[in-house]
């Protein structure tokens, strides 16, 4: 059989009338005992050096193989953890260098990114990229039979699912990373390839492959796919429209439980399963504005309803309630976590990440990066349990009553930051104390008490020794999830052009948008529910002493768009007092600056104004000058 179809640039050959060019390299397996004796692949698998093609009889014969080459996918995403977090982190507001930090980080801090900079090195998502590729390629091949959807869902569907969805999300990241990035032609399986592909000139000619048929050798076909020279870079919107795509239009199921057998949910959480699925789907649509199918996917967890269970799995209910919220960085949970990567799911792995070696004082770890004064406050200006007598004729003559408890303690000290000296944590006595002299305005003895203390991210050390390096990486949970729905409705006028802007705000306080009380919010789970006066429904927003909690001024917001912008700055806040240091924050505030600038609002000014406030006075000009060239939020793309 000869197939010429020149405008898909594809030529599909008989097997039987060619010669099988004999691979040079053979594909090798190395086994990682997982906590149920499964296989890992190994990079050889992944990534193998190929002349033609992948004989069949290299390719996984077992579900068992099969699995374990699916399962190596994560060992690549886990290697890109540490770029994620710096970039989506050390960019923002909430983050900064210290005196420990080598160059590197000082770039990226600085937005003045060297090409050499191993943080801008774009190779660990075309890793991942190529490796998915290779991973799709052979399900759709070899077990073609296995996903037919006839057969109703196999664990083959959702291997097929979680290649697709890492995939996409690797695309997803890079976009947001350099707005403009190659999209890769599915066949590139290998990263050299990917690397000649976005590097050469005209046209390339991509390497022939099997694509293998069920029912044997002679009905098998080589497959020579020639790209023209078409290999302009894609902007971010296109980017992102076809990863959206690629997920809806190929992926029936994600996430094979591997610890079904073991009565071990956590395994499925740490897996592309269907609720990551929607939840990176939700994302992306936000991203790109669509929020009808933001909401749709988001809805999906948000709305999950399990009849008879005890807690509210995605709801935000009473487990994490008040103190426990720390457990949600020290475990997986089904019911808070989406899709956390796991490091350290059994020591024989030797997974582990660098989070804690950038962020702990306590030696052998550097402390390259700290907590920004304005962070900090953001945990600690917050203040419970006041009451405050409004007078709604006269706003001059509101005042507080009674203060109330300052500080966020559940989600603050000693859990998301922490302050050490001489390498012990402060107890919750020295915070109290260190509090005390801000509430009463003691300066001097504040400075006093607080020499030699350095201000640490605690998030990724908390209930670990200082070599431990293995705290898990939350990529979607549901605090995260109820914060992008607020902002959403903060925004959204769907048909009809009604506001819903009451219902953003039981995703923060109360949870009453699915009408169960078991339900607290995002911030009412920590003890700041609606009651403590934070709120569009009035026209008239007080504004309050971080350290005193006294009223000190008011603003009026009676148009429909001070409104939304005074809830945007809430759902801001809030989103830096539950998610500080997971790798969003410089996103967020991108995605809400790009947003005011297509209101006619200045946008590049506002994410500028945010962002310069960690820098010294001297250097808040440079910097704010280079945030408000756009071009200057993303990094060079440059494969090498």
């Amino acid at each position: 059989m000869y197939e010429n179809n020149m405008g898909n640039n594809v030529i599909k050959m008989n097997m039987s009338t060619i010669k099988i060019h004999k691979m040079k390299t053979k594909i090798y397996f190395i086994v990682a005992i997982l906590s149920f004796g499964m296989l890992t692949s190994c990079e050889d698998f992944l990534f193998p050096s190929q002349d033609l093609i992948i004989k069949e009889s290299d390719m996984p014969r077992d579900m068992l193989e099969m699995r374990a080459a699916s399962l190596g996918l994560y060992a690549l995403q886990q290697e890109l953890v540490e770029q994620v977090l710096i970039l989506g982190e050390l960019r923002g507001d909430l983050l900064k260098v210290t005196g420990n930090a080598d160059p590197d980080l000082i770039e990226i801090n600085n937005f003045n990114i060297s090409e050499n900079n191993r943080y801008a090195d774009p190779m660990n998502f075309y890793k991942l990229i190529s490796a998915s590729n290779k991973i799709i390629r052979i399900l759709e091949d070899k077990y073609l039979s296995d996903i037919d959807p006839a057969r109703g869902i196999t664990d083959f569907h959702k291997m097929l699912g979680e290649a697709i969805c890492m995939r996409s999300w690797a695309y997803f990241n890079a976009a947001r990373i350099y707005n403009e990035i190659p999209y890769i032609p599915e066949t590139l399986t290998d990263i050299d390839k990917i690397v000649e592909y976005v590097n050469t000139p005209g046209t390339y000619i991509d390497s022939a492959y099997v694509k293998y048929h069920p029912n044997g050798l002679h009905n098998d076909t080589i497959v020579m796919v020639y790209e023209a020279n078409d290999k302009m870079f894609l902007n971010q919107d296109i980017v992102i429209r076809k990863a959206i795509s690629d997920i809806e239009n190929r992926v029936v199921s994600s996430g094979v439980d591997y610890g079904r057998d073991y009565d071990d949910p956590t395994w499925l959480v740490t897996v592309w399963n269907d609720y990551a699925k929607h939840a990176l789907l939700g994302q992306m649509y936000l991203h790109i504005g669509d929020y009808t199918k933001a909401m749709q996917n988001f809805n999906r967890l948000l709305l999950y309803a399990e009849p008879g269970a005890n807690v509210v799995r995605f709801g935000l209910d009473g487990r994490f309630r008040d103190n426990n919220w720390k457990n949600i960085l020290t475990g997986i949970d089904e019911n808070e976590h989406i899709f956390s990567l796991w490091f350290g799911k059994n020591t024989s792995t030797f997974q582990r990440n660098p989070l804690q070696y950038f962020f702990s004082s306590t030696t052998p770890n550097i402390h390259a990066m700290q907590p920004t004064k304005y962070a900090v406050e953001l945990w600690e200006s917050l203040w419970s349990r006041y009451q405050l007598i409004r007078n709604a004729s006269n706003p001059d003559l509101t005042y507080m009553l009674d203060p109330g408890e300052p500080g966020d303690y559940h989600r603050g000290n000693g859990v998301s930051y922490a302050y050490v000296r001489n390498g012990k944590v402060f107890t919750s006595n020295e915070w109290a104390h260190m509090m005390e002299l801000k509430l009463f305005d003691k300066q001097n003895e504040l400075q006093i008490f607080m020499q030699e203390v350095d201000t640490v991210v605690y998030k990724y050390t908390i209930g670990k020794n200082p070599f431990s390096h293995d705290a898990h990486y939350m990529v979607f949970r549901a605090a995260g999830i109820h914060l992008y729905a607020a902002e959403i409705f903060a925004n959204w006028i769907p048909k009809g052009g009604v506001l819903f802007m009451s219902r953003a705000q039981d995703y923060i306080y109360t949870g009453n948008y699915k009408q169960d009380p078991r339900q607290l919010g995002v911030a009412g789970r920590v003890g700041f529910g609606r009651t403590q006066g934070i709120s569009v429904d009035n026209d008239i927003v007080y504004n309050f002493d971080p350290y005193t909690n006294e009223v000190i001024g008011y603003i009026n917001i009676n148009t429909t768009l001070n409104k939304q912008l005074y809830l945007e700055e809430v759902i801001l806040r809030q989103r830096a007092l539950e998610l500080a240091f997971e790798g969003e924050r410089f996103y967020d505030l991108v995605r809400i600056a790009k947003r005011r600038n297509v209101r006619g609002l200045d946008g590049n000014q506002f994410l500028a104004d945010r962002i310069v406030t960690k820098f010294p006075s001297q250097q808040q000009d440079i910097i704010r000058n280079r945030l408000l060239d756009e071009s200057n939020w993303y990094i060079p793309f440059v494969l090498k």
